[in-house]
């Protein structure tokens, strides 16, 4: 099995340097098939596009696309369950993995066992490319939903080797856990890493020297850059990626842009209905071209960026750039002695009976939490978010769980997951 990842990766690999005409080729095809499997398959995107009055046959050109109909998260959410998987895969032998909820209102994402080897590869294909070697010691900054203790038989060897360290615990034991296995590479969060670099400086000097730092799951802020660059003494690169298909586009060593993984999804720039023009900002749209099981075509994301560029890039690397304009952002909690506290770290929306939630902090002292029931709710379901809230956020706080009937969106339309009225979220 093993052998044919290595064989499998190589070829991802070579896509890196083949010809952008060439990979816009093959991009176009795969969408033109997965719209048609879709048609054939998948109940929710057959009633969508028959309501619309459009057929695969009307996909001839990328100007066709307008023709298809958009998704969104609500639109999987509202639908049946058996509706969104195709026909031919169960969803129990699916791998289910569920958004972080950042607007406050989570997905079931399901996806198979194969899909799950391509996604690693793409992801070792971007820390090779940027120099991560195969026995580079990884330390993996993580919430709960990613930690393990399996180890590989190859990682028993020696390859790909890596460590977990927690990242609902202070900077400072982040700090000591990472100097006990001083690691080669720090992948998490950004703002995770932000809150480590902090640490670094009160203690007037880093006690490690990694060689890579890579940032994920929210968009890295110039300043949070310069800081844990300067922390560290190593270049960040960031990657861009979505729990509904994985890492989307990410920095190459040049560090300028995002490269497109053009091999695996096909990108949309919609501004106000119509494709966005060069150099003009939009709001993301997805399709995730290599999932069958749960397929996302032209899926909605709100993230706004400007339309990837054909210009060649000094790293060799032949996938379009992109640039992130603004990603998606939350406000930061505060623990009761005023220390940062990310957002991603909670796995609220993983806890059984939560549909949608909110976190209101009015003071340093003071955390509500607000809970919109689903599926399996009862009074232990607030029991545990107060635990989970609690072992987060430290001693200190008076945090308050209730359940409403429904989760005020913001006048934007957008129904945001934490708000904080502390008015130190610099």
């Amino acid at each position: 099995m093993y052998w044919t990842g290595l064989k499998y990766y190589s070829l991802t690999r070579r896509n890196l340097r083949l010809p952008p005409e060439r990979l816009k080729a093959r991009q176009w095809r795969a969408m033109q098939e997965l719209v048609d499997f879709a048609w054939r398959k998948v109940p929710l995107y057959r009633q969508l596009y028959e309501s619309a009055g459009f057929t695969p046959d009307q996909l001839r050109t990328p100007e066709d696309l307008l023709r298809v109909p958009p998704t969104r998260k609500a639109v999987f959410q509202q639908a049946d369950p058996d509706s969104v998987i195709a026909r031919g895969y169960h969803r129990e032998a699916l791998i289910r993995r569920r958004t972080s909820g950042s607007t406050g209102s989570p997905l079931n994402v399901y996806y198979t066992p194969e899909d799950r080897i391509y996604r690693t590869l793409i992801h070792l294909r971007i820390l090779f490319h940027n120099g991560m070697g195969w026995r580079d010691l990884m330390a993996h900054i993580s919430d709960s939903r990613h930690a393990t203790d399996e180890r590989y038989s190859f990682q028993k060897l020696g390859f790909l080797p890596k460590e977990f360290v927690y990242a609902a615990d202070s900077p400072e034991d982040q700090l000591q856990a990472l100097e006990a296995v001083r690691p080669a590479v720090i992948y998490g969060y950004a703002s995770s890493l932000a809150l480590l670099a902090g640490e670094v400086e009160k203690r007037g000097g880093s006690p490690l020297r990694p060689r890579r730092i890579f940032t994920t799951g929210e968009l890295l802020n110039p300043s949070d850059r310069v800081r844990i660059e300067r922390a560290f003494g190593v270049q960040v690169r960031d990657i861009y990626g979505l729990v509904e298909g994985g890492d989307v586009a990410w920095q190459c060593p040049a560090g300028d842009g995002y490269h497109l993984n053009v091999d695996s999804f096909y990108i949309e720039v919609d501004a106000g209905g119509r494709p966005a023009g060069p150099g003009e900002a939009g709001r993301l749209v997805i399709t995730n071209l290599h999932s069958r099981a749960m397929p996302f075509i032209r899926y909605e994301i709100g993230d706004v960026l400007t339309p990837p560029q054909d210009e060649p890039c000094p790293c060799g690397c032949t996938f379009p750039r992109l640039q992130v304009i603004q990603g998606r952002a939350d406000d930061w909690l505060h623990s009761a002695d005023g220390q940062k506290v990310s957002p991603l770290i909670f796995v609220v929306a993983s806890i059984p009976g939560v549909m949608q939630y909110r976190m209101v902090q009015e003071a340093y002292d003071q955390l509500r939490v607000e809970i919109l029931p689903g599926p399996g709710y009862s009074e232990e379901t607030l029991n545990q978010v107060g635990i989970h809230v609690r072992e987060v956020m430290g001693p200190g706080l008076t945090i308050e769980t209730v359940r409403v009937e429904a989760i005020p969106k913001d006048p934007s339309g957008k129904m945001r997951r934490v708000i904080s009225r502390i008015g130190v979220n610099a």
